[in-house]
Order: C-alpha cells, then structure tokens, then sequence
C-alpha cells in the first residue's frame, strides 16, 4: 500500500472522481471536507491515514498523528475504534511499516465482511409487505466501504431476485440521500424515488411506506442512535404511523464506553452548508450558487440522537441487538 485511493463523494452523482495520495495529511482532510463519510468508511480512512503515517513519520505517529486523525469527526465512533485499533498493533513487538498496512486493510476487509453478513440479516427483516423502504442519508458502500449498512439489506434483497423501492430523503444540507443514495441504488438497478425530507411523514400517513431503515454513526450502550440529522424526526413519524423503524450498523459503531446519547457529542458544521450550494451548470461545469438569506445567524448540526424506545430494532452483522454483552 504505497498510495491509498478513494472516491470523492463530493463529486457525486456529477463527476465520478477517484483520488489518490500518499500522504496521511491529505486523508485527514478528505474525512475533514467529506470526500470520505459515512462511520465504517471514516474509520477504515483513518486506519490507511495511520499507516502511512506510521511509515513514513513513525517518531510522531502517537504524539501527533494519531490525535490528528481523532479530531477529523467527532460524532462517528469507527474512527475512534481504527485509531485504537492502530496504536494497538504499533505497540506490538518487532511491528514495521510493513504489518501496519497490512492492519489497515485487515480492518477495511473486516468491515465489508460485517456489513455483507448485515445485509443478509436486515433482508429477512425487509422482506415484508411490498417492500416500501424509507431511508435517510447515505447508508450504501460509499459509507461503508462496500456494501453498506441500510443499502446493505435492499442489495441483498435486490441479488435475491426480489423488487424493494426506495424512498430516498433529499437529506439536507449536504443532500446525501439525493446525490449519493440515489446515485448508488440507480448503479444497482434498484427502484428509488427521491423526496423532499419533509415529505416523509406525510408518505407513512398516506400508507406508502413498510418499513423505514437508516445507518447510524454512534450507537450508546442504551441502544440510543446518533445519526444524521433528521433521524430522529424520521423515527418519531414512524411510530407515531405504526411503522417498523430499523437502525443498521456493524458493532464497531455500538460504543460500550457511552451510556446514553446525552453523552454523545454532535458536530456542528459550517453554516456555509446552508447558506449555499454546489452544483453542475448546463455545461457540466461545478457552481456554487447562494440560496438563503446571508448575514444570518445557522444553526447547522450534523447529527441527532434518536432514543431507543423509538427504535424497533438494531440489526448488526451478529443479528438483532440485544445488547453489548453479546
């Protein structure tokens, strides 16, 4: 591993970009700017960041870089189980440059296969009634390395032979689910209807939504959620309509040291987000175009925290969560 490659999200669904670096500073600031997001795709980012790093900067790899790479998110815990999970193997006996890469990829290797298993389990979940699935933000391969954590079980469901749709939430400010969820399921040949993230209530009351299924970026040891904002609205519309509202996500986003989501802290992000946006002119040329009223105070959170009791379930690569303890 001389160079690490990824695709830049940002980018999506315009422009297909794949970029390349050997540098762990230029990692950090593609998990920084959101070229890679989503919490299993952060975490095995940071684990390639931390090798290269280790390779070619060993003196600081503790004393600098890990820290570096730990303040990139601060809401998405995989990042903080890579970085953990680095500094374990750094401590091992006799351990080269050679042995850290080979744990980065351990890791990225470890997540796809959490999320495949996943996949298989939140299909059985899924495959009930027509199949109307609600989902918010991007929770498909580019969040997760392959595969994905909600996309995961409509993929599986899709290689059955099964026909899911998908009603894809917009996801504001960054737009997501629009322009990554979308993008995603469109590539797989997957139905999906991109809405307004306003309009979902209005669908589940209407009876076109059967179950609603989302990622999430840090679960409690409560079974409390954080994922991005807007998932909490989403949980609260679905119980109050009757419907299943199902959290996916491999264990390493269960974080045991955290007993409730009060604990969990939020990032708040530029209030540029908001205030513009970026898109493609009739030339295919990238734009930043202004939409809000400027000069205005932005509150602008990335994540919420969905209680448990709103949950129906947590599906994980193991099966339905019962709990840290199994």
């Amino acid at each position: 591993m001389d160079a690490v490659l990824w695709v830049d999200q940002t980018k999506l669904p315009f422009h297909f970009c794949v970029k390349e670096s050997k540098q762990a500073e230029d990692l950090a600031c593609a998990i920084e700017d959101m070229e890679i997001r989503g919490a299993p795709s952060i975490g095995a980012m940071a684990a390639y960041a931390l090798a290269l790093a280790y390779a070619q900067d060993q003196a600081n790899f503790e004393v600098y870089w890990l820290p570096r790479l730990q303040r990139t998110r601060p809401t998405a815990v995989n990042l903080f189980h890579a970085c953990d999970y680095m500094l374990m193997i750094s401590k091992q006996k006799q351990v080269t440059a050679a042995i850290m890469k080979e744990a980065a990829q351990h890791y990225a290797d470890d997540e796809v296969q959490r999320n495949q298993k996943m996949g298989l389990h939140l299909a059985d979940v899924l495959a009930v009634g027509e199949r109307r699935i609600q989902t918010h933000c991007n929770a498909g391969w580019l969040a997760a390395v392959d595969w994905g954590t909600a996309l995961s079980g409509v993929y599986q469901l899709s290689k059955q032979g099964e026909n899911p749709s998908v009603w894809v939430n917009e996801t504001r400010p960054r737009m997501q689910g629009g322009r990554l969820t979308a993008w995603e399921l469109k590539q797989q040949g997957v139905r999906c209807t991109i809405q307004a993230d306003a309009a979902a209530a209005w669908m589940m009351q209407q009876g076109l939504v059967d179950v609603v299924v989302v990622g999430a970026d840090r679960i409690a040891s409560n079974g409390d959620v954080a994922n991005k904002v807007g998932t909490y609205m989403l949980a609260l519309a679905a119980q109050a309509h009757g419907i299943p509202f199902y959290v996916a996500a491999p264990k390493s986003t269960l974080d045991e040291h955290c007993l409730s989501g009060s604990m969990i802290e939020i990032e708040h992000r530029s209030k540029d987000e908001l205030l513009a946006v970026t898109g493609v002119d009739n030339k295919g040329l990238s734009v930043e175009v202004s939409v809000l009223t400027p000069d205005v105070d932005v509150n602008n959170p990335a994540f919420d925290i969905t209680p448990f009791a709103c949950i129906t379930g947590i599906i994980t690569e193991q099966g339905l969560w019962t709990g840290l303890t199994t």
